[in-house]
């Protein structure tokens, strides 16, 4: 009686062991192994376009995009966990659903597991800047459809935005307030969705014809970096300007020239030096073909290298659109997609330390040669020194998405 009591007992607990770790292995088993198989972040109707994605501090990541299910593009959002959950509302949790379109959303984290999200917004029959805080739970934070962050007159367009280090953010954007051309302003706002400089933004630059996309970076002491391309000279040029926590710029009025090169130098992209300045990469066609340029401007805006850029790649044909990140040593490293064998575009990259010194194979080491297309690399650390590399690809005859990881040395450590 004892020896069946026992071994009912067992038998039990062996059971409910073995369902316990069949659901927690389910939990924990979410992420597909087959690359033809993935996690739905939104199968919503319509078109869900132009994701862009920030950590959430727990492994796992939010993600933001322009959703076309209503008939008109709202933005919406969502956050998986690092074990491949989604946790919010299935399809995303709305961030704005205003009248008219919003578009091309892009994120920062808020620095306590949610995010802050700006876009370029319609509604009013011009486009505005607008922002939009959502927590860790997937609750929105601030007035429902979005903050104002510049509703002037005429059109403001493509934000690009970087966290303040206090739970808010500073955004910046380019914007045809004076009229025929674009200029470059900025606005900070805080956790709580108040705005904290001037009504509808800091100017940055007004400098003569346009200035266009800009991209921005954390000075380190509550303030921001920014860099964009200027047409003030009749080609285009690298200028950037610094900012402080309280919207005073800090440098050059109209910003300091980085890359005044013959020729046309466009997009650039910046990442922190990890000492108060910036490092900007771009693509420039001094050469009579597009290469891959660089620059460090330190906390004062004075440039560190050679004047108008290291060069990164002069390889034959075009090397074009590089994104940057921080080597974690002061340098970065830089990636791009090359058009160096021919007829195709396959994917690069390179390391340069704080002093302008190149580190690996001169014009870059490969990261993905293989057959038909290769496009716009996005980068990001590995954590090691190395980096991350992931692109679209058209080798099987549909774009697809790889990626690579190479190390500090340069090797390439994945298939």
């Amino acid at each position: 009686m004892y020896f069946c009591a026992v071994r009912s007992f067992l038998l039990t607990a062996v059971a409910a062991f073995l369902i316990i770790n069949i659901c927690v292995a389910n939990a924990y088993a979410v992420w597909s192994t087959d690359p033809t198989v993935n996690t739905a972040i939104s199968t919503a109707a319509g078109d869900q376009n132009s994701p862009t994605i920030v950590t959430d501090n727990s492994g796992g990541a939010i993600i933001t995009w322009h959703d076309y299910r209503s008939g008109n593009y709202d933005i919406y959002a969502q956050r998986i966990n690092a074990n491949g959950n989604v946790l919010w509302t299935t399809d995303g949790v709305a961030i704005s659903t205003a009248a008219g379109d919003q578009n091309s959303p892009t994120i920062v984290t808020d620095n306590n597991g949610g995010a802050i999200i700006t876009w370029y917004d319609y509604r009013s029959g011009n486009y505005d800047i607008y922002a939009q805080r959502i927590n860790a739970s997937g609750v929105v934070q601030w007035t429902a459809d979005g903050v104002p962050i510049s509703t002037a007159a005429n059109s403001q367009e493509r934000p690009a935005i970087v966290s303040d280090g206090s739970g808010g953010a500073i955004v910046t954007w380019y914007d045809y307030r004076s009229g025929t051309y674009s200029d470059i302003y900025a606005q900070r706002i805080d956790a709580n969705g108040n705005v904290l400089w001037t009504t509808n933004g800091m100017a940055i630059s007004t400098a003569a014809n346009n200035q266009y996309y800009p991209q921005i970076v954390s000075d380190g002491s509550g303030g921001a970096i920014i860099t964009w391309h200027d047409y003030r000279s009749g080609n285009y040029d690298i200028y950037a300007q610094r900012i402080n926590a309280n919207g005073n710029v800090l440098w050059t009025t109209d910003g300091v020239a980085i890359s005044t090169a013959a020729g046309d130098q466009n997009s650039p992209t910046i990442v922190t030096d990890n000492n108060g300045g910036a490092i900007i990469t771009w693509y420039d066609y001094r050469s009579g073909n597009y290469d891959i340029y660089a620059q460090r401007i330190n906390a004062s805006g004075v440039v560190q290298w050679t004047a108008d850029g290291v060069p990164i790649s002069t390889a034959a044909n075009s090397q074009e659109r590089p994104a940057i990140v921080s080597d974690g040593s002061g340098g970065a490293i830089v990636t791009w997609y090359d058009y160096r064998s021919g007829t195709y575009s396959d994917i690069y990259a390179q390391r340069i330390d704080a002093n302008g010194n190149v580190l690996w194979t001169t014009n870059g080491m490969a990261i993905s040669t293989a057959a038909n297309n290769q496009y716009y690399p996005q980068i990001v650390s590995d954590g090691s020194g190395g980096a991350i590399i992931t692109w679209e690809d058209y080798r099987s005859g549909n774009w697809d998405i790889y990626g690579q990881r190479i190390d500090a040395n340069g090797n390439v450590l994945w298939t």
